[in-house]
């Protein structure tokens, strides 16, 4: 019987095609598993590197991000039939890069991986740029999570405590509000100066001798007086003296 050529090549690229499929499946199963593997490794380091800081640190969730550095490539994770054993030192845990082992007692095998953790804070920010002069409304800021490592002065971490104060520098957005940039009751401002003794509510005008925010005690004189009192501020447009 005569077999044609193209017929045997119709075969040969056939047979040469289902092999290049079956190769490929089996490389792209394998290549999954890897993938699995190095997720349920990087997971399980993440956790333990959570639970190690709540205990030592007493930081909560919300203030912690934690994210392990990708592993290479060619590195291959083997099965391990228990959980891995990880650990990390008290020392490394101090650190924002934090180096852990993990290994697996069973087959012998360990590595290390670097772990980033970042403590974070609830920082009030600007919006938009502000002028000095420019009284803050709840539209001008907003509350950020920031890295604490990042932070070098006080900041405020509630909008309350900074709506209804008086920029005085020019502001870009995006910038923390720091208690050194604003003032509830500035230097010159006529207040109202009230003072409670004996269930008795004495009020008086006066002018601020010094900036001053929120609980704050500064520096006031009496209008009528001229005399000098220290007193808390309440409001921006009140102090109270504590007798």
């Amino acid at each position: 019987m005569k077999i044609s050529t193209k017929h045997v090549t119709r075969n040969i690229l056939s047979t040469f095609f289902i092999a290049a499929f079956a190769l490929n499946s089996a490389y792209a199963g394998q290549s999954n598993d890897i993938d699995t593997s190095k997720q349920q490794l990087t997971h399980a380091v993440e956790n333990y590197v959570t639970s190690q800081l709540k205990q030592y640190t007493q930081v909560s969730d919300g203030n912690l991000t934690i994210k392990a550095m990708p592993l290479d490539e060619r590195i291959v994770i083997p099965d391990c039939p228990v959980p891995y054993t990880i650990s990390a030192s008290k020392e490394a845990l101090a650190q924002s890069n934090i180096t852990v082992r993990a290994s697996c007692e069973e087959t012998n095998w360990y590595l290390y991986m670097m772990v980033k953790a970042t403590r974070v804070q609830p920082v009030v920010v600007l919006t938009t740029s502000v002028s000095p002069g420019t009284v803050l409304n709840e539209n001008d800021v907003r509350v950020v999570m920031l890295d604490k490592n990042l932070i070098r002065t006080s900041t405020f971490a509630d909008i309350s405590t900074v709506v209804g104060a008086r920029m005085k520098k020019r502001s870009r957005p995006g910038q923390p509000v720091v208690p050194g940039q604003l003032c509830f009751v500035c230097k010159g401002d006529s207040i109202l100066i009230t003072a409670n003794t004996g269930g008795v509510s004495i009020k008086t005008k006066g002018i601020a001798q010094q900036d001053g925010n929120l609980g704050d005690t500064i520096a006031v004189k009496n209008s009528k007086s001229n005399r000098v009192v220290h007193a808390q501020v309440v409001n921006p447009h009140q102090v109270v003296v504590q007798i």
